[in-house]
């Protein structure tokens, strides 16, 4: 089973590359933007973002997860390959329907729209519906094994547009409307090119009953993509709504440095339902075992180094202006859905493979509004604080409820037992991460210790994954069900 983890973290860490892109890329743009538009002004870029996001997950239908799973399970055939492009292609143009109808919607509501707020939440709309376009071309490639394509189009969205959105700001010196119409043409750009490089390999082949059944699997994935992917949002929103514009501006930086670890860690999960997909159903529960195990210690790992170093890290993110004292345990705390995310995605694996998806639509919606509500709870009695409270419980309901469906609709089952110790580390490292001091020479020696420390045991635990091992015969794998 040790191979299966091999091949996550090695090969698999190519497409992780390519969907973690989007998070490092929002962390290097993130200073840039703070420092061109100010504190109001990024609020209102950092609410247009999140319905970027809101909408990428909206209408991309869930078909991304459904066209893995088809291609893979459909065997490497060319009528199997060409009808897995026929969905693609549908998919994306079914998209692009959706978009247009409601951003015409949008646009009829004229006056509602001459403010510059709802403007450039119309493009970021649109951006979100182009964006879903390309997430199925990196379907696509993920189950094709066709990597570079899969990164290539992941940076021409995460890196070229975000830079030719601040360079339209820079030439225009206009805010959030600009920064959206840079973006969003670069994103139609990269769609059109990822649909002609899936056109070019081979013909396309729409099968109605092929695209209904995924669409059948894929869209009770859209409330559970729009939960997961709203957390951040929500955070946002809350931290604006109780405490003021600015704050929900200072709170989404905050956020974004805590969910680094966050986002590659469920980018992860993009090379790992291959991986478990093409295993023999026999082998599927001492896999998951075992790589649910290297995933969580990796991710509780690198956690407890961004919480370590996290004033560092937003004094580089932000100016003078923002309150980087406040702002770090919210970092911190944020840092800790990481491991738990990785405990949570082994779970959703089995549901995935039995294509049973429909319990999602309830599950993830639910944790986001129970987790939205101890966030607003959390946020009028500690401040910013609560914000990251509340994303922290959306996670933490997030792995009770798909633990609960996956024992449902599947009988995959794997040990959770190896992944606890992995959690309990994350847990004090967060934790130390929150209440260590800030400045001084105490910050700087506590936290570069604890930050070494998180540091060595993570390339060992990376290098230890990689390394070949040489195991007796007859010997059972670690996690192996046995």
């Amino acid at each position: 089973m040790a191979e299966a983890s091999r091949r996550l973290i090695g090969r698999g860490s190519i497409y992780t590359l390519g969907s973690a892109a989007p998070m490092l890329a929002g962390v290097a743009v993130t200073p840039l933007l703070t420092r061109s538009l100010g504190v109001e002004a990024y609020g209102e870029v950092s609410i247009a973002v999140t319905v970027m996001q809101w909408a990428l997950g909206l209408f991309a239908l869930g078909l991304p997860v459904a066209i893995t799973r088809y291609a893979v399970l459909a065997g490497p055939g060319p009528e199997a390959a060409a009808r897995a492009r026929g969905v693609t292609g549908a998919g994306a143009a079914l998209s692009l329907a959706l978009t247009l109808v409601l951003a015409g919607c949008g646009w009829v509501l004229g006056d509602v729209l001459a403010d510059s707020l709802p403007t450039a939440a119309l493009l970021a709309l649109v951006a979100g519906g182009l964006g879903a376009g390309v997430a199925m071309c990196q379907a696509w490639a993920l189950a094709h094994e066709d990597s570079w394509f899969y990164v290539a189009l992941a940076f021409g969205v995460a890196l070229v547009a975000p830079a030719a959105g601040l360079l339209t700001v820079a030439v225009t010196d206009s805010g959030a409307v600009a920064y959206l119409c840079g973006l969003g043409a670069t994103v139609l750009v990269v769609e059109l090119l990822g649909l002609a490089r899936v056109r070019r390999s081979g013909r396309f082949v729409v099968s109605w009953p092929v695209l209904r059944e995924n669409l059948r699997i894929g869209l009770p994935v859209v409330p559970h993509q729009f939960a997961t992917g709203s957390a951040t949002g929500v955070a946002v929103l809350t931290a604006g709504s109780v405490l003021g514009r600015a704050a929900g501006g200072q709170a989404q930086v905050a956020v974004y440095l805590g969910t680094v670890t966050l986002i590659v860690t469920s980018a992860l999960s993009y090379a790992w339902t291959p991986i478990i997909l093409r295993a023999p159903e026999e082998e599927r529960g001492g896999q998951l075992s075992e790589t649910a195990r290297v995933v969580t210690w990796i991710a509780g790992l690198a956690a407890t180094g961004v919480a370590a170093t996290s004033p560092l890290l937003l004094r580089f993110l932000v100016p003078a202006s923002f309150d980087v004292e406040s702002l770090v345990p919210v970092a911190a705390l944020v840092s800790l859905t990481a491991p738990l995310a990785a405990v949570y995605l082994a779970h959703s694996q089995p549901v995935v493979a039995s294509g049973r998806t429909a319990g999602l639509a309830l599950a993830s919606p639910s944790a986001l509004l129970l987790g939205a509500g101890a966030s607003v709870i959390a946020t009028r009695a500690w401040g910013l604080v609560g914000v990251a409270i509340g994303y922290v419980v959306t996670y933490v309901l997030l792995y009770a409820f798909t633990r609960t469906l996956a024992r449902r609709v599947s009988d995959l089952r794997w040990h959770e037992l190896p992944v606890l110790p992995a959690l309990l580390v994350a847990l004090a490292g967060c934790l130390a991460g929150a209440l260590l001091p800030v400045t001084g020479l105490e910050a700087v020696l506590s936290r570069g210790l604890l930050a070494t420390v998180a540091g060595v045991l993570l390339g060992h635990r990376v290098l230890s994954t990689l390394r070949p091992r040489t195991r007796g015969a007859g010997a059972p794998e670690p996690g192996a069900v046995v």
